[in-house]
């Protein structure tokens, strides 16, 4: 067994020479031979393979297949059709290199893709699953920033960003990207779209952020796209969490719809239709108490028709709103206000000092909230008791005080003042003011009210003038400069237009002559004014401005037009009223007095016909009145910059 194992094995190992050998002396037999299959069957077999695995999706081998088939001679559209399966399938893949590789050599074979959006959402995906979110974020602002892009391109470049935005929870940088597209929108059926887009988008937000976003944009600015979108939301959902504060919410959701900047208002007015049907349509009373009889029915009466403007202003916008009124002069007009409507818990007037102190003596001020049409209000604690409507004195000085040191950067002031009750009491208010915003009076002199042959020796004293020179003084003798450039005077305009002629007399027509509000007043009820030489350096605070270009101020004057009288202060007042009324008459339905004082704060963006009105925490009223230089044909409203280049052409032409 053993040799036969050895020799098994010896011949193994001889058994390949044998066959070399014996392959020497054998001819070898030939094969046919085999062709290499084409280029183009290969090719088509892979196009087959590749386009069941894409059918499958089996982007796996679909990605294999295609990246091999992107480098093989194939016809443009079957390169194409390459390209973009290769680009989704490595998208499918997560394999975002290869993906955002392919897609930028997609757009090199098919440039027309740089204008589709889904090639630009396949890039940002790419980015994103790389993990590049900021050169997403920057990518999506290129296209934004491209004006040769259409618009949809750039709407939906927009629209992606701000679900970036959203994911990581900062909305904040919302509002600016969605006002910079509706600035470029081309049409308004593009602006109503994104309105539409944004409405969706803002129902997202939490409400916290939604809180904070709003606190920061400016009152005057909530009407403008797209912070009318948030305010809307906003207020939809006060409805919903708080329904007890209806009547406000609703009174905000109608502002925002007559004065937003919408494209397409219909969604929001069918949103509000839908919160009405749930909630009801609120009502609302106003009262007023003025006088219709006596010497100041005039003013009452104007107040009255301002008021009906106003309430009818509000019915159109779809506001229905009821106006109680109280002759003040009636014997029996305490019974009257007592018997108003419950409902007509806000109470516009009186505009007498005596019928205040009769309502406030009868204890009816505790229950009706008293907006009056008064500088002051005597005992009654204002902001407590009784709320202001109306400027005060401290709004007069503070304005001329202002204007002089703050603004014209006059250094001394002085003060002309009669010997009466408002005089006196102005030129302390006035002192007070100057001293508080670190001016000087540097003047100071009074006169006794009725003696106008006596007030040329108190100005004259006012202006330093030695006695020897204040009466039949000679032209060549050099009269003292006064230390000062301005001058207060807080009397009538009757009263100022005898003490003026004083200054020039004593060569002394460089100063800058501060009146009171009713010199305004008078000036525009004048239909002529013979003494303009003494005023050209005048300014007068008012609170009613012909002019003024507010949309309150056009309506009031398009309205009064129609009845054929021009509207003024008086008409203004009761406008506003009844429209303010409104907006604060939910609040004034509370007990306490601070829960109306907060919102009275709180209200920044009421449309004004006269100059606005302001409330601080505690209700105390300040009104921004304006100021006026007189013309020969009414009043224009102060630039203080061009009264000063004019004082200063004065006093150079006067120079001694």
């Amino acid at each position: 067994m053993a040799h036969q194992l050895a020799f098994r094995g010896i011949l193994t190992l001889l058994l390949p020479v044998l066959l070399f050998f014996a392959g020497g002396c054998v001819e070898k037999k030939r094969l046919p031979p085999i062709p290499p299959p084409s280029t183009e069957e290969t090719v088509q077999g892979l196009l087959l393979q590749a386009d069941a695995a894409w059918q499958a999706r089996d982007y796996q081998r679909s990605q294999q297949l295609y990246d091999v088939l992107v480098s093989e001679p194939l016809d443009q559209i079957r390169l194409n059709q390459a390209w973009e399966r290769l680009s989704i399938s490595s998208l499918q893949t997560r394999d975002y290199v290869r993906a955002q590789d392919a897609l930028i050599r997609w757009a090199l074979l098919d440039p027309k893709l740089r204008m589709e959006w889904f090639w630009h959402e396949y890039r940002i995906l790419a980015l994103l699953g790389q993990e590049k979110e900021e050169q997403a974020e920057a990518y999506l602002l290129q296209i934004l920033r491209q004006p040769e892009s259409p618009w949809s391109l750039r709407s939906s470049a927009g629209v992606r960003l701000s679900e970036l935005y959203r994911q990581r929870r900062d909305y904040d940088p919302l509002l600016s990207l969605f006002a910079d597209l509706y600035a470029t929108a081309p049409d308004a059926q593009a602006k109503a779209e994104l309105e539409r887009v944004a409405t969706q988008i803002v129902r997202e937000i939490p409400d916290a952020p939604l809180q904070r976003i709003m606190e920061r944009v400016p009152p005057v600015e909530v009407a403008a796209f797209p912070n009318a979108v948030f305010a809307w939301e906003q207020r939809r959902r006060e409805a919903q969490q708080r329904p007890g504060e209806w009547p406000e919410t609703w009174a905000s959701l109608q502002r925002l719809l007559q004065q937003g900047q919408w494209a397409d208002p219909r969604p929001y007015a069918e949103d509000l239709d839908d919160l009405q049907e749930h909630f009801g349509t609120p009502g609302f009373c106003v009262g007023l108490v003025l006088p219709l009889d006596g010497p100041l029915a005039e003013f009452g009466w104007k107040v009255v028709r301002g008021a009906e403007a106003g309430r009818d202003a509000l019915e159109k916008s779809g506001y229905p709103m009821r106006l109680e009124v109280a002759n003040s002069q009636a014997s029996d007009f305490l019974e009257t206000v007592a018997g108003m409507d419950p409902e007509c818990r806000t109470i516009g007037g009186p505009i007498q000092r005596d019928v205040w102190d009769r309502l406030h003596g009868a204890n009816l001020s505790s229950q009706r909230r008293f907006f009056t049409f008064m500088p002051t209000m005597g005992e009654a604690e204002e902001g407590r008791q009784a709320w202001r409507f109306f400027a005060g004195p401290q709004d007069q000085v503070h304005v001329l005080a202002d204007l002089a040191l703050r603004q014209m950067g006059l250094a001394g002031l002085a003060v002309l003042f009669p010997q009466d009750r408002f005089g006196e009491h102005m030129g302390k208010l006035f002192t007070r003011e100057v001293t508080r915003l670190g001016g000087q009076i540097t003047g100071h002199q009074s006169y006794q009210p009725g003696q106008h042959e006596e007030w040329g020796e108190a100005v004259a004293s006012l202006l330093g003038i030695p006695s020897q020179q204040r009466r039949g003084r000679q032209d060549q003798v050099v009269l003292p400069r006064p230390p000062f450039q301005a001058v207060f005077i807080p009397d009538s305009l009757s009263d100022a237009e005898v003490l003026l002629p004083q200054f020039f007399y004593y060569d002394e027509p460089r100063l800058l002559i501060l009146g009171p509000e009713i010199w305004s007043q008078s000036w525009m009820q004048r239909p002529r004014h013979t003494e303009l030489q003494y005023f050209r350096l005048a300014a007068m605070p008012g609170a009613w401005w012909p002019d003024n270009p507010a949309p309150a101020a056009r309506s009031l004057t398009e309205i009064e037009h129609v009845f054929g009288q021009a509207p003024d202060f008086w008409m203004a007042l009761g406008y506003d009223f009844a429209r303010f009324a409104a907006r604060i008459s939910q609040a004034a339905q509370a007990s306490s007095p601070d829960h109306l004082n907060a919102h009275l704060a709180a209200v920044t963006d009421f449309d004004w016909s006269m100059a606005p009105l302001s409330w601080n925490d505690q209700g105390h009223a300040r009104q921004d009145l304006f100021l006026f230089q007189p013309t020969s044909e009414g009043v224009n409203l102060i630039d203080p910059m061009a009264l000063r280049n004019q004082l200063d052409r004065v006093r150079e032409r006067f120079a001694r």
